[in-house]
């Protein structure tokens, strides 16, 4: 279940008159619990476990933690876990939620636009190994996923563009909006009811793909249109002991990728300059060298996506035409990854 509301107090506190778990815990980061936990103070919680903000608590330590927390503080299978913050909280929360007891309910309150859009619709949950985006996770729905869109106001600009990359990859997928996404680009922050017509629009596409392909045995690969490319750039930068915000990780990764594809005559050159004329507007240049390039060659051929010796891209060969997913070698990788290089800079 999907609610887009915008009394998430209200909506939760109806939430959990429904289903009445015996102890309500709440996930939650350092961020989300200075920000957004006053927006849902009516709710009476029996218990808050607080991790750090970002993707480093996405650890089998971090888990080790909070299974131990759920566990003094008497969790059972018939409790609930809210989940609420970012992407990073909710593939932490739902993996938690997933494995305690061998599973609890979950429900997620998403609190960025990347979450609200993306990443916390579609079951998909897990943590990193190492520098390794989500190796380690399930495939399991959260009961509800409650989306406020009031939640944006607590953003940071870095926030608001991993959100738009996820947006700019769906409507390139989905061919809705491409042509106004691309000479109007997005509402203000400030213009609520525009971004919660632009959740409501993605989300459903989103939903749409996961439930005729949960667990990514097909179309629900052509999600992963940029992410190839975006993972080994922030496992390289993970390996320098830099972070890259995902949404710029996968702004570039949908140019490296369409570049490949170009050169395989599966898109036009026009496609390519138009993803780059877009995406420059708001992005910077992601910053690397030759000397990179072995690395990153190496993080692509070990995504979850890959197989057999290839390095595995989702691309499109025109906005609303996706392709399935395709092999390319490291020649042909290497060749993408020069010519993102040599012509954005």
């Amino acid at each position: 279940m999907i609610c887009i509301t915008q009394n998430i107090a209200g909506s939760l506190q109806d939430f959990l008159i429904q289903t009445s778990p015996d102890k309500i815990f709440l996930l939650c980061d350092s961020d989300t619990s200075r920000f957004c936990i006053p927006l849902i103070s009516n709710v009476t919680l029996d218990h808050i476990i607080e991790v750090p903000a970002g993707d480093s608590a996405k650890t089998l330590q971090v888990c080790d933690s909070i299974w131990n927390e759920l566990a003094e503080q008497g969790a059972t299978r018939q409790s609930l876990l809210i989940c609420l913050g970012g992407g990073s909280i909710t593939d932490l929360g739902g993996f938690i939620a997933a494995t305690y007891q061998r599973g609890i309910t979950a429900c997620y309150v998403p609190t960025t636009l990347l979450c609200m859009v993306d990443a916390g619709i579609g079951g998909k949950n897990g943590i990193n190994l190492g520098g390794l985006k989500n190796y380690i996770g399930t495939f399991r729905l959260p009961m509800a996923i409650i989306i406020d869109p009031n939640f944006l106001k607590t953003l940071p600009e870095n926030e608001w563009l991993n959100g738009k990359a996820e947006i700019i990859k769906h409507s390139l997928l989905s061919g809705n909006g491409w042509s106004e996404l691309s000479l109007l680009g997005f509402p203000e922050n400030n213009d609520i009811q525009g971004w919660k017509k632009i959740i409501e629009s993605n989300s459903s596409y989103k939903q749409e793909i996961i439930t005729a392909d949960f667990t990514e045995n097909n179309i629900r690969a052509r999600l992963n249109f940029g992410h190839t490319a975006a993972h080994a750039l922030e496992y390289l930068y993970s390996k320098k002991g830099q972070i890259l915000p995902h949404g710029k990780a996968v702004a570039a990764g949908m140019i490296v990728e369409t570049m490949a594809a170009e050169a395989f005559q599966i898109c036009k050159p026009e496609l390519t300059n138009e993803i780059k004329t877009l995406i420059f507007t708001m992005f910077d240049h992601v910053v690397f060298n030759e000397d990179d390039i072995e690395i990153l060659n190496i993080a692509a051929s070990k995504d979850k996506k890959s197989h057999s010796r290839d390095i595995v891209c989702s691309f499109i060969s025109a906005p609303g035409q996706p392709c399935n997913p395709t092999g390319i070698s490291e020649s042909d990788m290497t060749k993408a990854w020069m010519r993102y290089l040599h012509e954005t800079v």
